[in-house]
């Protein structure tokens, strides 16, 4: 076997190559890892040893991206060796590991001197990163892996993704530029943005037509402004016999139709590469169950029942899939859909393939390319607990992180915590908005203190400042607004916050400071999605403006909410030589004429809470400078004009409360409107 280093581009901070690997022997290969690069020490890689931090991706949302430094083995360092359980828990297990395992992003150093190894490709084969620490979490040896495990024929030769080493000084940008080179190459479909109630929490696999039914009926009523009404797991027989169960006593196609009529595109929840033992298409097509090397069937784990896994290195699957997802489109009317578990075809190590001379990255993305021709080019989908990089251009979204919970902590693990995981878990993959839709998960803002149905999902345990941090969650993901419990049982002080992010605004999330970010990211930077603005007028409000969401982790102290006007706060937009008009969102406290090296301070943030500052240009245009309304405080207005020195505001509330708003006339005056 001869393996060549290939060289893309090289200069004297960027180094992208690819291996050539070539069955030059007199019979087959069994090629399993090649590895890309090898260093034995920080100083090798030109890094110092003090205060040398980690930024580590995960492959699959359960895991924990996150950032470390070396020698510290605190709580940051365990986040880092750890996974996440589906419900948003940590794994007690991996906090004793000694190999952090990265996958397409990996950043290490400090002080302005970093390297970024980052996969530029990702459609061809599995890869991973692994760096080595002592018992002290200090740095030992990195190696970076792309994983094949076929059998490479005689003759025959392969090449690895290609792998971009790249000495840096801003990881921010670096990230940014790295996640729009690889939407350059293979394209981005975040462009629809979806507003989605979900069945999923709180109805878990009890969900029924009449649960259905009556959140359709109240969302009319109420006139919710969702996009989509989304039927979740509990609908079907058992994975793999996607026909509805006693539970519906209508078609699925009846369903879908009642949703349309109601005004909302109708979604539909399944999970293709798995399905139970009893499922009819093992019976018609045992050739496609995925064994083991000991002739046992693969089995995955879910919701305390094992099902079987499809072989999706047999290319037959991939028809069946296009199939199903035909029929659910357009002969049942599903325009939306959600799928599940699809990690499942790829995380088997011992698996016996039908076809051992494909790798799974490239089964994965031919199998999920037959499930994109199956719905259309025009349906949304949304894939929950898959592979990240096969599907950039192919997925209109793709979930950040584990399932949330309707708590903060848990008694499910011994630090507790529930929350904080999930939302760091989104926050550190905020770049991925630059491929997709973001999925932040479901919000939910339900008072149940007692479980209902016998389901953990039912509880609702956020206390109000903690409610602001997961409904600002949901803004931070920057692609999907979802929400599910039944909504009648919310109170209408907590149902109404969806006001807070209803309409979909656009944005573009940053963590501030990624590197030196603390355990989790306590302050995150905003800007709107000038693509948007430029199509419609919608968003002018918002173009001279950027926000910071600041969160408080800590558990028992107040967090102090002080903010310099600094150049680096503002946009590349703004005249750093202007005034400024600076907003707090839940005191709806601001000043106005600003300038820069002004200090402001507004009041300390409770234990859990959070909030959004706005930072507005005064450019004699009226600025919105209080709201009780949306977040963005303005961007959210159709009109906001002055003409003949008369305030013009206009905006569609969808919702049964009056929204406050406070502007600044160009005069220096304050005027209040309602809408």
């Amino acid at each position: 076997m001869n393996i060549m280093k290939k060289i893309i581009e090289q200069s004297e901070k960027r180094e992208i190559f690819q291996m050539e690997i070539v069955n030059d022997t007199k019979e087959d290969i069994w090629l399993k890892d090649v590895l890309m690069f090898h260093a034995d020490s920080l100083s090798e890689l030109g890094l110092k040893e003090d205060n040398c931090r980690l930024f580590r991706s995960g492959r699959h949302k359960n895991d924990m991206p996150s950032v470390c430094t070396f020698g510290i083995m605190d709580e940051s360092m365990k986040d880092t060796l750890s996974q996440m359980t589906e419900s948003g828990d940590q794994k007690e297990e991996d906090r004793h590991k000694r190999v952090i395992v990265s996958d397409h992003l990996t950043i290490l150093g400090g002080e302005a001197d970093y390297v970024l190894l980052g996969f530029l490709t990702g459609q061809n084969h599995l890869f991973r990163t692994e760096i080595n620490i002592d018992e002290r979490g200090g740095f030992v040896s990195l190696d970076v892996f792309a994983e094949f495990r076929i059998r490479l024929t005689l003759d025959k030769h392969i090449f690895t993704e290609e792998l971009m080493i790249e000495h840096i000084s801003n990881p921010e940008k670096a990230i940014d530029e790295f996640a729009r080179m690889k939407a350059e190459r293979f394209g981005s479909r975040n462009k629809n943005n979806m507003a989605v109630f979900c069945t999923w929490y709180y109805y878990g696999l009890t969900v029924t037509y009449e649960d259905v039914q009556a959140n359709l009926n109240w969302m009319r009523e109420h006139r919710l402004p969702f996009d989509v009404f989304q039927v979740d797991e509990g609908w079907e027989v058992t994975l793999g016999e996607w026909e509805p169960n006693g539970k519906f006593p209508v078609s699925m196609k009846q369903v879908a139709d009642e949703i349309k009529e109601a005004g909302y595109i109708p979604g539909i929840w399944t999970s293709p590469f798995v399905a139970k033992e009893t499922a009819t298409v093992w019976k018609e097509h045992p050739e496609w169950i995925l064994y083991r090397q000991s002739g046992e069937p693969a089995l995955f784990y879910m919701n305390d029942t094992t099902y079987y896994i499809f072989d999706i290195t047999n290319a037959e699957t991939w028809k069946y899939f296009e199939g199903l997802y035909r029929k659910l489109t357009f002969e049942w009317g599903y325009r939306y859909h959600k799928l599940d578990f699809t990690r499942a075809a790829v995380i088997v190590e011992d698996g016996v393939y039908f076809d051992d001379t494909i790798t799974l990255a490239q089964a994965y993305t031919q199998a999920v390319k037959a499930i994109r021709r199956g719905m259309g080019e025009e349906s949304y989908f949304l894939m929950c607990g898959g592979l990240y990089d096969p599907l950039i251009g192919i997925v209109d979204a793709q979930r950040t992180g584990s399932d949330v919970l309707s708590m903060w902590s848990s008694n499910i693990n011994k630090d507790g915590k529930t929350a904080p995981y999930t939302i760091k878990q989104s926050l550190l993959r905020y770049y991925m908005n630059r491929w997709w839709n973001n999925d932040p998960d479901a919000l939910m803002v339900r008072i149940n203190p007692k479980m209902e149905r016998g389901l953990r999902l039912t509880y609702g345990l956020l206390n109000d400042e903690e409610v602001k941090t997961v409904v600002l969650n949901q803004l931070t993901g920057g692609g999907i607004v979802c929400s599910t419990e039944p909504l009648e049982k919310i109170a209408p002080e907590r149902l109404y916050q969806l006001r807070h992010i209803l309409p979909i605004i656009p944005l573009y999330c940053v963590p501030i400071n990624i590197m030196d970010c603390g355990r989790f990211p306590a302050c995150v930077r905003l800007t709107l999605n000038k693509r948007d603005s430029r199509n419609s007028n919608r968003y002018r409000t918002g173009e001279n403006s950027v926000y910071y969401v600041f969160i408080n982790w800590s558990d028992t102290e107040e967090m102090k909410l002080e903010l310099p006007i600094t150049e680096q706060l503002l946009t590349s937009d703004m005249d750093c030589n202007g005034k400024f008009a600076v907003s707090e969102f839940y005191g709806r406290e601001f000043v106005t004429d600003l300038t820069l090296g002004h200090k402001i301070g507004f009041k300390p943030l409770k234990p859990h809470a959070s909030t959004i500052i706005k930072i507005t240009q005064q450019t004699g245009e009226p600025v919105v400078v209080a709201s009780d309304g949306h977040f963005l405080m303005g961007a959210e207005l159709e009109k906001l004009s002055v003409t003949d020195g008369k305030l013009k505001i206009s905006g569609n509330n969808s919702f049964p409360v009056p929204i406050n708003y406070t502007v600044l006339m160009p005069d220096g005056k304050i005027e209040n409107r309602i809408i």
